[in-house]
């Protein structure tokens, strides 16, 4: 691993220093795990070998001792092997949260108390705890007077030993100070002055994620860096708990500037338009960093885009990309009236549609995934050359509209046009208009034309309609696998 240092954190890495590079001293760690003895390892696996003939059948059944990994240890070193001290590593930390953080909310006694317990000890100063004996006595000294040791020791009262009186009246309560560990352990989260346990369980995990996360920190002056690792900090948060999330966890890393966070999430709202240098897609046990296979013109292309629904993009088995809202409706009509087509994501991307196809290809290398273009011809021949290079019709299928707009292209296919003057004839006017008049019509009226012509075409209503050709293509060349598959 690469270490990137300036100014001041120099300090802490110097001892992981391991060669100049371009006048710049470069710094660097390496996990390794390997055997402590090659011939312990060697001495085990001659001994499975001999006993059985492996093959491709029963590899499965003695896989876990070709590899023992009790014979195997780590080590940290630096780059170029020599090694570091265990004073200099324990100045960088790592903490994980995992998905799975259900059990601390389980019950009452699992409710984050150790991490509670922890926080308010990390952050409690001298103070602090002495303004806590403080009040701790005047809960004593309520104690004491309405708890009067006369009252619960009174046999002197009745004795006949002439000295038990004044005994006893040397008896009393004493302070018993418990340690400050004693005392916080005997709080618990809560929410609205109501236990924890009695919330949702996404107020429960977001709470606790507060709690989680500053306390795993500790105190900023014990380290040079805090890495922080979050498996899916959206789990079982609804939208606004989401965005809460967020914020905080922004807000976190601005002002711990020590403290690096890497979080896996299947959200978007997770995800910044404005530095998507910091996004890593992983996909099929690779990783693609925005920062390494994007341009500064691409970065300002997908942060001025409206939709940045990058997970849907990039992982659906069968995705189709469009341009304007029109080609919106029309196709998720067609595609909610054909079962066989639910399996389809449809996306508006304004553009740009070369940037995002070679960013799909890299991250669906070797998947079975598809990608369908539908653009507008705009008349630019020459830009529907360069996106037909990309057409291969294995991957990527690319149709650009025969006319300027869409609906002279659904108008011209098939019968629509006898279609549509039938339906909607008297609703719309249409029934004196010829193909190009209905057609004019139609691009200069209201988008609820648009809208009425999808519903019925949703719910069944135009048996015949066809789709206009470039968008059957695509549909057709997303549908081929499911009906190879069936």
């Amino acid at each position: 691993m690469n270490i990137q240092a300036s100014g001041a954190e120099e300090y802490y890495v110097k001892d992981m220093s391991y060669e100049i590079e371009d006048g710049e001293i470069q710094y660097g760690i390496k996990y390794e795990f390997a055997p402590k003895n090659c011939a312990d390892i060697f001495r085990v696996v001659k001994e499975v070998v001999s006993q059985t003939e492996i093959n491709d059948a029963n590899l499965k059944e003695v896989k876990m001792n070709l590899l023992p990994v009790e014979y195997y240890n780590y080590s940290i070193k630096v780059s170029d092997g020599s090694n570091v001290s265990y004073d200099t590593l324990r100045m960088f930390k790592y903490e994980a949260l995992e998905a799975e953080r259900d059990d601390f909310s389980k019950t009452k006694n699992q409710l984050g108390s150790k991490f509670l317990v922890d926080l308010l000890k990390d952050r409690l100063s001298d103070q602090d705890k002495l303004k806590i004996e403080k009040e701790y006595s005047h809960f004593f000294e309520a104690l004491k007077e309405i708890s009067d040791i006369n009252d619960i020791i009174n046999w002197q009262e009745t004795s006949e030993l002439k000295g038990a009186k004044k005994f006893f009246s040397h008896i009393n309560i004493l302070p018993n100070m418990p340690p400050m560990q004693s005392i916080l352990s005997s709080v618990r989260l809560g929410y609205s002055e109501e236990e924890l346990s009695m919330q949702g369980l996404g107020h429960r995990n977001l709470v606790l994620l507060f709690v989680l996360i500053n306390s795993l920190l500790g105190k900023e002056t014990d380290i040079a860096l805090n890495v922080l690792t979050i498996e899916e900090p959206e789990a079982h948060l609804c939208i606004n708990n989401t965005r809460l999330m967020v914020s905080f966890l922004k807000a976190f890393t601005d002002k711990n500037k020590t403290v690096q966070l890497f979080y896996s999430t299947h959200s978007t709202e997770f995800i910044n338009k404005m530095n998507l240098k910091n996004v890593v897609v992983l996909h099929n046990g690779k990783a693609y960093s925005f920062a390494d296979e994007l341009e500064d013109e691409d970065f300002a292309y997908l942060a001025k885009n409206p939709n940045l629904d990058l997970f849907k993009l990039f992982f659906s088995k069968k995705c189709i990309l469009f341009e304007e809202i029109s080609e919106e409706l029309l196709i998720r009509s067609y595609i909610d009236s054909k079962e066989t087509l639910s399996d389809i994501e449809v996306l508006s991307f304004h553009k740009g549609f070369k940037k995002i196809m070679n960013i799909w290809k890299k991250v669906n290398e070797g998947s079975d995934n598809k990608l369908g273009i539908i653009r507008d011809y705009d008349n630019q021949s020459n830009a529907k050359k360069q996106h037909d290079k990309y057409n291969d019709d294995k991957e990527i299928c690319v149709r650009t509209t025969e006319y300027y707009t869409l609906e002279p292209e659904i108008v011209n296919t098939g019968d629509n046009y006898k279609i549509l003057k039938n339906k909607y004839g008297d609703v719309f006017g249409w029934n004196d208009m010829t193909d190009d008049q209905l057609t004019e019509a139609w691009k200069n009226a209201k988008a609820t034309d648009m809208f009425t012509i999808c519903k019925d075409l949703a719910s069944g209503e135009l048996e015949g309609f066809q789709m206009p050709k470039h968008i059957q293509d695509v549909i057709d060349f997303l549908s081929q696998e499911s009906e190879e598959v069936l």
